[in-house]
């Protein structure tokens, strides 16, 4: 196919969505991320997880949100997968305790454009002002699935748009009103430095400007580090490329993913501070990265109907 073409002089590895999923115009796919960020071992249970944030594209109001899927690739012969809609709680005109979509203040759908499952959370990045998270230890099975434009608890009735499970946000990082701004677009895991870090990227279509920045873990309570109330990143790079849809470092050495590059075809970039970058072909559509430990492949989802590949290349040094 398309991509697979693309990618030929790869050992690539990849999946496809059900057609329902694969050709709507309404979900995008954007972030990446599974059991190898989220355990030691790589493994969740015992299983090799993925999951694959989508945005709810559209200009109905309200939105869908956002949701993720979790993909069981186990058994790479017979991949299944389960979607999750991501809610967060607030309280209702009656002065209860309720949720709704995930939303930007402006009502659109949260665009969720990179994703990390460290421990007990999922970490959300929320482009214009931080990264949110959410309790992924405690995922919730709603009562009714059959209404797909219902939302939150009636009664004893809980919906969540015709989705069966959600995940609940429980925390928020925002950017300070003195901070130097960065559109948070990407997000990864880098646990090849002491401490881990989350690295964000940032999105620029028309100049080379996008920037790369740490964010220190705490391991002990599986949260983003916090000194005094504010979380600091650390170690910020200036990318050098356009069209940053994803970012990932390891031992040093960094792997962007950017869109439009060549063509319709997008670019994997490797490279590591003072070095001119290295390419390898990447797909059309390319979005955010992940590195998974246990294959020592990267991957990606492709987000365009159609060619909604995601795939996972080797590991190659720049």
């Amino acid at each position: 196919n398309y991509n697979a073409t693309r990618l030929r002089n790869h050992d690539w590895f990849g999946f496809n969505w059900n057609s329902g999923d694969s050709d709507v115009s309404y979900w995008y796919p954007q972030g990446i991320t599974g059991s190898s960020d989220a355990r030691p071992s790589g493994y969740v249970s015992g299983k090799r997880l993925m999951l694959v944030s989508w945005y709810h594209k559209t200009e109905s109001r309200p939105t869908k949100g956002a949701r993720v899927s979790l993909a069981d690739l186990t058994d790479p012969d017979d991949i299944n997968y389960r979607h999750i809609l991501l809610v967060e709680p607030y309280i209702n005109v009656d002065g209860e305790t309720d949720f709704k979509a995930t939303e930007t203040e402006s009502g659109n759908a949260l665009h969720v454009g990179g994703i990390v499952w460290y421990g007990d959370y999922l970490f959300v990045a929320d482009t214009t002002k931080g990264i949110r998270v959410f309790d992924f230890s405690r995922l919730i099975e709603v009562s009714s699935t059959s209404d797909t434009g219902r939302i939150g608890f009636s009664g004893n009735r809980s919906d969540a748009h015709g989705y069966k499970y959600i995940a609940v946000q429980v925390a928020r990082y925002t950017q300070p009103d003195d901070a130097c701004y960065f559109n948070f677009s990407a997000l990864a895991l880098d646990l090849s430095s002491n401490p881990p870090t989350m690295v964000t990227s940032e999105y620029r279509s028309g100049d080379v400007q996008g920037r790369l920045v740490h964010w220190p873990v705490d391991v002990e309570s599986g949260l983003l580090l916090d000194i005094d109330g504010q979380v600091r990143g650390r170690n910020a790079q200036s990318v050098g490329q356009s069209r940053i849809q994803g970012a990932v470092s390891w031992q040093g050495n960094y792997y962007i993913s950017s869109s439009s590059q060549y063509q319709n075809f997008g670019r994997l970039y490797r490279t590591r501070p003072g070095m001119e970058s290295s390419i390898s072909a990447w797909v059309y559509g390319a979005e955010d990265l992940y590195y998974e430990r246990i294959s020592g492949m990267i991957w990606t989802p492709a987000e365009h109907p159609d060619f909604r590949d995601t795939v996972g290349i080797p590991l190659r040094l720049p």
